[in-house]
């Protein structure tokens, strides 16, 4: 039967035109017809909810999770201006034209531990863990949000092994010959710290508790500004791992006493306990103890100071080759000497993701007690606003990927992990 136009006549009787102007459209067919529209406006599917207005972090709850949120372009500007994301992280920033960063349990969990936390105490110690590209890494940055925001002086490490195995350069301190300066590294984190840091450091004025000599001219007294000591290191680059240094102690120093609240976050803490590449001139290996920033910032794991919080993260990408060999049933053996057919290239995969096997006995030993947090891979509601997100930002562009089959096919293949649903979807 033909679809008719309907129209309404004078005395209210609905009315078809057709062939035969007499046909009349009764009631009850005018029901159907209403029934039958209300139906397919149903089946429509609603538009997918996947981001948040709200963008303070200590705000963050329950209603919050699995949704976007934007950190302003200014913060962001001051956070991660010389650090904090990998490079794919920062190619897929650049990409999407902003910082944003899913909202998820972990850090909602420790946002939550940190509200309620007595500063008069000992910090509690935070590690996160989980499998590889899990999104350890976005979860600290929301943690280094919330402290920025709630006015923690931040001190922040994102790559340690760029300290531990790939300086820009090293040597021998002129100061303890049983030490190896990293000037460069040092000079670069005492520029994010003051990136991060300055306008509040102004507002608390804190000051050194402590006289340094840096030289025969150079010295800081007793009451100057810690500002001072990292200018100096800035300025002065001979002296910049002797400043770093310096101002992890008078920072502790300060929060001891009720000056400021401290938040200590390192993502990867576990390359302070692996083994460097750095030598001495008599060609001796180092540790990271022998390392002065190294050094100076793993006494910020212990429990020997108050008035603050360390949130760590551990990645089981940098353990070493020589961990490796006793799984497989192998002699240690030398790079050159080893057979791929033996053993195979290296490979982490049946490693465990836990603290303990990770950390090693020592950095365990630092950190105990502490409360683990996993990171797990995403959950259902994590994985439909993921790939909303990346539909919005047109990161996924084909038709059959925003399907309920195709995303359930993306889902399948990257098995959730959000590095993983990253790379599956670059070329959808």
């Amino acid at each position: 039967m033909p679809v008719m136009p309907v129209k309404l006549s004078a005395n209210g009787v609905c009315q078809a035109s057709a062939r035969s102007s007499g046909e009349l459209l009764t009631a009850t067919s005018l029901g159907r017809l209403q029934r039958n529209l209300a139906t397919v406006a149903q089946v429509q599917p609603k538009p997918t909810i996947f981001r948040t207005d709200e963008a303070e972090p200590a705000k963050h709850n329950d209603v919050h999770h699995g949704l976007f949120y934007t950190i302003p372009n200014d913060t962001a500007s001051l956070l991660f201006v010389l650090g904090g994301f990998d490079k794919e992280q920062q190619l897929m920033l650049k990409t999407f034209r902003e910082t944003s960063i899913m909202v998820r349990k972990p850090a909602l969990e420790i946002i939550n531990y940190l509200n309620k936390t007595d500063f008069n105490k000992p910090p509690n110690r935070y590690v996160l863990y989980g499998p590889i590209g899990s999104g350890k890494t976005y979860t600290l940055n929301h943690l280094l949000h919330y402290g920025f925001s709630q006015k923690f002086v931040l001190i922040y490490c994102s790559k340690p092994t760029d300290w531990t195995k790939f300086p820009q350069e090293y040597s021998a301190s002129s100061e303890n010959p049983k030490r190896i300066d990293t000037p460069l590294d040092a000079a670069v984190w005492l520029q994010h710290f003051k990136a991060q840091n300055l306008n509040l450091l102004e507002e608390l004025k804190l000051t050194s508790l402590n006289k340094y000599t840096w030289s025969l001219r150079e010295h800081t007294n007793p009451g100057d500004s810690l500002m001072s000591i990292v200018e100096h290191g800035i300025n002065r680059i001979k002296h910049a791992s002797d400043c770093m240094a310096v101002l992890l102690k008078e920072l502790k120093l300060n929060s001891e006493k009720g000056n400021c609240r401290l938040l200590v976050v390192a993502d990867k803490a576990n390359a302070f306990y692996e083994p460097t590449l750095l030598r001495f001139p008599d060609r001796t290996c180092a540790t990271a103890d022998d390392i002065t920033i190294a050094r100076a910032f793993k006494k910020l794991f212990k429990k020997d100071w108050q008035n603050g919080a360390v949130v760590a993260s551990v990645c089981k990408k940098l353990v070493v080759p020589y961990r490796i060999f006793p799984i497989h049933g192998l002699k240690n053996r030398r790079e050159r000497e080893r057979v791929y057919k033996h053993w195979g290239p290296f490979n982490v995969d049946h490693i465990s993701d836990y603290p303990r096997d990770l950390l090693t006995d020592e950095g365990f030993h630092d950190f105990d007690p502490f409360v683990p947090i996993e990171v797990e891979k995403y959950s259902d509601k994590e994985m439909v606003t993921c790939l909303e997100y990346y539909q919005d930002r047109r990161w996924l562009q084909r038709p059959a990927a925003f399907t309920e089959e195709g995303r359930e096919e993306i889902k399948f293949l990257s098995g959730a992990n959000p590095f993983h649903v990253y790379e599956f979807c670059s070329s959808l």
